[in-house]
């Protein structure tokens, strides 16, 4: 007998205040088969973050208003319920400026990110 399982989606949430950047590279995550989240600000997404239990968060670093990525990705790290969340970062500063604040990230995208190399990293580190 065949034992038809369904797949479970893979859960991202994607932090970015910009729309015009946020909405297509949310879009192409979904096109790659993820359940996706946008966020316009880091205090909604960390509002939203326990209860929904994504596997990935994607997040720009620098926000107009409210606190940073930084600033998220370190509270993430500090909530026990998040444990398994990997964190990526898709900024504009370098790779070496991001992990000067520490090793808050398990992957650094530096912009212009290619929407497929985006992709590739979330399953990778969704696995």
């Amino acid at each position: 007998m065949d034992e038809t399982r369904t797949k479970v989606p893979v859960r991202v949430f994607f932090l970015d205040d910009d729309a015009d950047s946020r909405e297509p590279f949310a879009e192409f995550l979904r096109m790659g088969d993820f359940e996706v989240d946008e966020f316009e600000s880091a205090e909604a997404l960390l509002g939203s973050i326990e209860g929904a239990r994504p596997q990935v968060v994607v997040m720009d670093i620098t926000l107009q208003t409210g606190i940073d990525g930084y600033e998220a990705a370190r509270r993430i790290r500090a909530l026990a319920s998040t444990g398994t969340v990997r964190l990526v970062a898709m900024t504009g500063h370098s790779a070496n400026a991001v992990r000067s604040q520490g090793n808050l990230f398990d992957a650094i995208l530096t912009k212009p990110v290619n929407p497929v190399d985006l992709v590739d990293v979330v399953k990778r580190l969704s696995v």
